[in-house]
């Protein structure tokens, strides 16, 4: 590549660098608020709060807007609300302690309804077998009277039914 062809790439890349400018990635008060929890008794996200005029809303939206301005960071923020109302203030439970059990147990359901399934499934299809391996040895000539009285139920079935 010439010296003029990466001045000219360059100037290319400047020209859509202004033409498509990078937006900052400044949190914005709806970030926060859609990990929290309004503490109104609605127990919507804060972000989705349906409450004509929830004062409970309006003053957590409030200081978030003011965390942000004083440049605190949303984590900042989300840990400030967990001390002032607690853990039930978060959309989503804390991956440790005793809440780790709400991110492992569904997973952990639905494998153990795979194994279930799976073996339910495999013991359907060899007892479908087995059935298949009983009607073979008595074709092979097997006759005993069990077998000639199972011959003679299925024939009676097959032509009118039973009684």
């Amino acid at each position: 590549m010439t010296g003029k062809a990466r001045i000219g790439l360059i100037l290319l890349l400047a020209a859509l660098l202004l033409l498509f400018p990078i937006q900052a990635m400044a949190a914005t008060v709806d970030d926060v608020a859609s990990q929290l929890i309004c503490q109104c008794g609605c127990t919507a996200l804060l972000t989705n709060c349906t409450h004509g005029e929830c004062h409970v809303r309006d003053t957590m939206t409030t200081a978030i807007k003011q965390g942000l301005e004083q440049g605190k960071s949303p984590e900042q923020l989300v840990k400030i609300f967990v001390a002032q109302y607690g853990e039930q203030v978060l959309a989503s439970p804390p991956k440790r302690g005793f809440n780790l059990m709400a991110w492992i147990l569904p997973f952990v359901a639905i494998a153990l309804g795979g194994w279930v399934i799976y073996f339910s499934v495999k013991k359907w299809v060899f007892q479908g077998r087995e059935a298949e391996m009983v009607t073979e040895v008595l074709e092979l000539g097997e006759s005993d009277e069990y077998g000639d009285r199972v011959e003679k139920e299925l024939t009676d079935y097959s032509e009118r039914s039973f009684r």
